[in-house]
C-alpha cells in the first residue's frame, strides 16, 4: 500500500473513533439528566389520596370560617342597628 492511502485510512478511522467517543459521552450526559424513578402504584395512590384529604379539609375549614365571618357581620349589623335606633330615640326625647 502507498503511504498516502495508509495515512488517509488511519485518519478516517481516528475520525470515526473520535465521533463514537463523543457520542458515548453525550449519551452518558443525557442518561444522567434524564434519570427517571420508578414509583409503585400503591405509592401513587397514597399520595393522591393524601392530596384529596388535604383539599377536603381545606374546604371544610373555609366553609366554617365563612359561616363564622357571616355570623360576626350579622351580629355587628344588629348591634349597629340597635345602637342607631337607641340614638334616634334619644334625639327625639331631647
Amino acid at each position: 500500500m502507498k503511504p498516502l492511502t495508509l495515512l488517509i485510512e488511519i485518519l478516517i478511522i481516528l475520525g470515526v473513533t473520535i465521533k463514537n467517543i463523543e457520542a458515548e459521552k453525550f449519551n452518558k450526559r443525557q442518561k444522567e439528566t434524564n434519570v427517571t424513578t420508578q414509583v409503585s402504584v400503591n405509592e401513587v395512590k397514597q399520595y393522591l389520596s393524601h392530596i384529596l384529604e388535604r383539599r377536603r379539609s381545606r374546604k371544610v375549614i373555609n366553609k366554617r370560617e365563612n359561616l363564622l365571618g357571616k355570623k360576626k357581620k350579622q351580629h355587628k349589623l344588629k348591634m349597629k342597628g340597635i345602637q342607631n335606633k337607641d340614638f334616634l330615640k334619644r334625639n327625639k326625647n331631647h
